[in-house]
């Protein structure tokens, strides 16, 4: 049986408006869909529905990651585009590849969150909506 290519997600790196965004944890995302149409009728062969391809939808990302309050280019300029409602640019770079294949696209942060527990560090979440079409560049 041949080894695995499978490439760990450690190091995977998170950007927007160009600028890092430090100490992610996690990056889910973007999740990409398609809306069917239905084009059902009464002469549909056999009782079974029919659809054609409808509009994509370039999702959302979710991120989390350490709360780094001197992060100024990168978590606070996605809150900060968050309060404001401003389109930025995202990237999300591949790790473990000498040319990193990157996903890239625009999109506004439409949730944001902190998590202050007893026990751990200070956390944040964001959810970006992308607009428009994620473009994915392999290596």
């Amino acid at each position: 049986m041949a080894a695995s290519a499978a490439v760990s997600a450690f190091a995977t790196a998170l950007r927007w408006d160009n600028a890092a965004v430090l100490e992610v944890t996690n990056i889910s995302g973007p999740s990409e869909s398609m809306d069917p149409i239905d084009v059902t009728s009464h002469d549909s062969d056999d009782g079974f529905r029919e659809f054609v391809a409808g509009l994509h939808d370039g999702g959302e990302i979710t991120v989390e990651g350490m709360c780094i309050v001197g992060d100024s280019t990168g978590q606070v300029a996605m809150h900060t585009d968050f309060q404001a409602t401003t389109v930025k640019a995202w990237e999300i770079r591949f790790p473990s590849y000498a040319s990193a294949p990157v996903i890239t696209g625009n999109g506004y942060i439409t949730a944001w969150s902190w998590d202050f527990p007893f026990d751990g560090p200070i956390t944040f979440s964001a959810t970006i909506k992308v607009t428009g079409k994620p473009t994915y560049t392999p290596a």
